[in-house]
């Protein structure tokens, strides 16, 4: 289960990936209470939220180019420095009392657009880095840093804004991306093994290039829905602890705090689980408990149960989620993989920012409650429909596909 970690390259990067997800989660964390303590609105929280990862939208085919032509390492840390420097203006303006809506907003767009590609370059640098035989147990583990980061950078960066203020902690989130980039250089130069040749065209090429491979189409779009159903309710979440659990603020840091462990030991379990034998269940439970999780987590009233039922919310996601990337990023070309994981990132993302900017609109007009229960069940009924509809769908739910989905197939070949 640990043999990636014999692999210096892969040891660096996951610290790298570590520092720079806690601090996006401790970013999350901070900027969702300063922008309801400020505007007391779920659809401002959302519109920030959006845009910290709405540049994806216009950045992600770029981000897959240069990662395909330019060294991967390099990119990471000037995207992890640009992250540091953002998150950093953020903690200078709110110890200025300069930290207005408009440079907040303005600030969140500068980090989103760092972000994108710090999402393209740590996917692509993994299996740049471990042979292919290790790549599902390199992914779910890169996956327990990344989900665990979730767990860490709230529950650290909680007490700072309890007690010191959303400075201090913003200073602790710019803290955290500079020791990302410090522990990516020693990763080494990375690029891909082909140099690539004309990059016009890039998004119409990386589609084409993808719906050659059934499998992994079929595989990022049922990510894309399970980003705009399961994984959008993050706008609405501080408006659902303070509404509908009528909890305190303290009380939206454990609440993203259990998500995060959720996430961290499901990730951990996918990485001990790593035979092709077990992936169809994992898969299939996976994606139900992801849906049917959120939707416990929104019914019940009770403090304890939320955070209780956000465990499995985060253990049932990253696993979703691992598993789908694995089986992508084994399914491509090496010289493509910047492309091929940009697209991924921009169907998977776009709506989940989308999304979760709509649902925090939609919660100052309505309780989150119903919002997130309709949510979670209906990415449930949606996948079922999908199931029927699909036969490379249904092709997940056995072990062969897993074996031969990194190549173009026929439905015959899979049943």
């Amino acid at each position: 289960m640990l043999t990636p970690f014999k692999n210096p390259g892969y040891v660096w990067l996951w610290w790298s990936n570590a520092f720079s997800s806690s601090g996006r989660w401790a970013l999350v964390l901070i900027l969702s209470l300063q922008l309801l303590q400020t505007t007391h609105s779920s659809f401002w929280v959302g519109l920030g939220l959006f845009l910290t990862q709405g540049p994806v939208i216009l950045l992600a085919p770029v981000s897959g180019a240069l990662a395909d032509r330019f060294d991967r390492r390099t990119l990471n840390v000037m995207s992890a420095a640009l992250a540091g420097v953002t998150t950093g203006l953020m903690a200078l303006a709110t110890w200025l009392g300069m930290l207005t809506l408009p440079v907040e907003l303005a600030l969140s767009l500068a980090y989103g657009v760092a972000f994108v590609f710090q999402l393209t370059l740590r996917s692509t640098l993994v299996p740049s880095i471990v042979p292919p035989a290790q790549l599902v147990s390199a992914v779910s583990l890169f996956q327990v840093g990344t989900q665990g980061a979730q767990f860490l950078g709230p529950a650290l960066a909680t007490p700072l804004l309890v007690n010191g203020g959303p400075a201090l902690a913003w200073l602790f989130c710019t803290g955290l991306y500079a020791a990302s980039a410090l522990t990516s250089i020693p990763v080494g130069p990375t690029r891909a093994r082909r140099a690539i040749g004309n990059t016009t065209g890039v998004l119409q090429g990386s589609f084409r290039y993808l719906y050659t491979r059934p499998l992994v189409w079929t595989a990022i779009w049922a990510v894309s829905l399970h980003c705009a159903l399961t994984m959008a309710y993050q706008g609405m979440l501080p408006m659902f602890v303070s509404m509908d659990l009528r909890a305190p603020a303290s009380s939206y840091g454990v609440l993203l705090t259990s998500i995060g462990l959720g996430a961290a030991i499901g990730s951990l379990g996918l990485a001990r689980l790593s035979a092709v034998r077990f992936r169809p269940a994992l898969f299939a439970i996976s994606l139900v408990g992801s849906g049917i999780s959120l939707a416990v987590m929104a019914a019940t009233p009770s403090v304890t149960v939320a955070i209780a039922s956000g465990f499995f919310v985060g253990a049932t996601q990253a696993v979703f989620m691992s598993m789908a990337l694995a089986l992508i990023q084994g399914s491509v070309d090496d010289e493509f993989r910047g492309r091929a994981t940009s697209v991924y990132q921009l169907i998977t993302m776009a709506p989940m920012a989308i999304f979760g900017w709509g649902m925090g609109g939609l919660a100052d007009i309505t309780e989150p409650r119903p919002l997130m229960i309709v949510s979670g069940i209906g990415f449930v009924v949606v996948m079922a429909i999908f199931l029927f509809a699909s036969p490379w769908l249904r092709a997940l739910f056995g072990v062969r596909a897993w074996v031969s989905g990194s190549q173009p197939a026929t439905v015959p070949a899979l049943t």
